[in-house]
């Protein structure tokens, strides 16, 4: 479940245009925010929200691009909700673009994807178990 405070008369609950088949839940902007050619901003929703699944365990969210921003090289930067924050969503972006651009008041501009907090314990150990890809990094399992 979504619980959704609006904090602001200019905020939008977020939507889902497809239920049942979209991931996320698509979010609004609560203010015009110009982006400068290869500039950022961050850009406000007016929203706080609640996260939780069908037991009622909190639960975190991701902020994910909007595909139609991104083809404009509008992106999201960072996007992690913790399952106990309760202030406004505000979402990062940066315009990779060499052109200005401009998202207005209630533009959608950013995918909420609900995500399970499955962090626990650390240990601090001297052994790891193996693996098959062991310590292959970047770009290893297309090397033979």
């Amino acid at each position: 479940m979504l619980k959704v405070k609006l904090l602001r008369a200019e905020a939008k609950a977020p939507t889902v245009a497809h239920p049942g088949e979209d991931l996320g839940y698509d979010i609004f902007a609560a203010e015009t925010v110009h982006f400068a050619p290869r500039g950022g901003a961050i850009v406000p929703t007016g929203i706080s929200v609640e996260v939780t699944d069908d037991t009622g365990r909190p639960m975190g969210a991701l902020l994910r691009d909007k595909s139609s921003l991104a083809a404009r090289r509008l992106i999201v930067t960072a996007g992690v909700i913790d399952a106990g924050y309760r202030g406004e969503v505000r979402v990062v972006m940066e315009n990779l673009s060499d052109q200005s651009q401009e998202i207005h008041a209630g533009d959608k501009i950013a995918n909420l994807i609900p995500y399970p907090v499955m962090t626990g314990a650390v240990e601090v150990s001297e052994d790891l178990a193996e693996s098959s890809r062991g310590a292959g990094g970047f770009g290893s399992s297309g090397r033979r």
